[in-house]
């Protein structure tokens, strides 16, 4: 995963974008990510696995897209 892919799969989940599945979410938060996107992965599980901080995760897209 790159961090575009990462990206699209966050708009996913917080439902901007259709298309994610519990999958998705549970394979990028269970498992330690590549060093580039672990700080993303770190910040996401702070807040109850960043499931209901909608606005860190369109933070994070942000920033992911710069």
């Amino acid at each position: 995963m790159n961090r575009v892919e990462l990206a699209d799969m966050l708009e996913r989940f917080i439902g901007d974008v259709p298309g994610c599945s519990d999958y998705d979410w549970d394979d990028f938060t269970s498992v330690k990510a590549p060093p580039d996107l672990e700080p993303y992965r770190q910040r996401l599980m702070v807040q109850g696995d960043g499931l209901f901080d909608t606005d860190e995760i369109r933070k994070i897209i942000a920033e992911l897209r710069d």
